[in-house]
């Protein structure tokens, strides 16, 4: 008895470890149970985005839009490799999937948002879009 007293700590400390190693090996590498959030393709010309330069002259601007899924709904979509920039369908969330969405930029909320619109578009892209609305 008095030897489980002096290691009380240890005898108490060390299953609880071994428990919470095992629970997040299982949640993370087994079930994948976790949301996971990526940027996303979005148009600028339709949608609010943000904005990220490379620069400060922001010659060539990147827009995007957070997306938020499940890690099995898309090891489910995108297969094993888990690749998110090659698998369109990671931007698309599924009919009734929770906690599956897009987060666009919010004005409201202190953001450096971009607002464009069709008049802002490059001459060349303003054509393939006319054309794709007569289709």
């Amino acid at each position: 008895m008095q030897h489980f007293k002096r290691f009380f700590l240890l005898y108490t400390l060390l299953p609880l470890t071994l428990l919470a190693f095992g629970a997040s090996y299982y949640r993370f590498m087994i079930s994948y149970d976790y949301p996971v959030t990526f940027e996303g393709y979005c148009d600028p010309y339709t949608e609010s985005c943000f904005e990220y330069c490379e620069d400060d002259e922001c010659l060539e601007p990147f827009y995007y839009t957070w997306f938020t899924r499940n890690a099995a709904e898309l090891r489910n979509s995108c297969g094993n490799d888990f690749d998110i920039l090659e698998c369109t369908e990671a931007e698309a969330c599924s009919l009734g999937e929770e906690g599956c969405y897009a987060r666009y930029c919010d004005p409201t909320m202190d953001e450096d948002c971009e607002f464009l619109t069709k008049d802002d578009m490059p001459p060349e892209e303003l054509s393939e879009a006319l054309i794709d609305e007569n289709l």
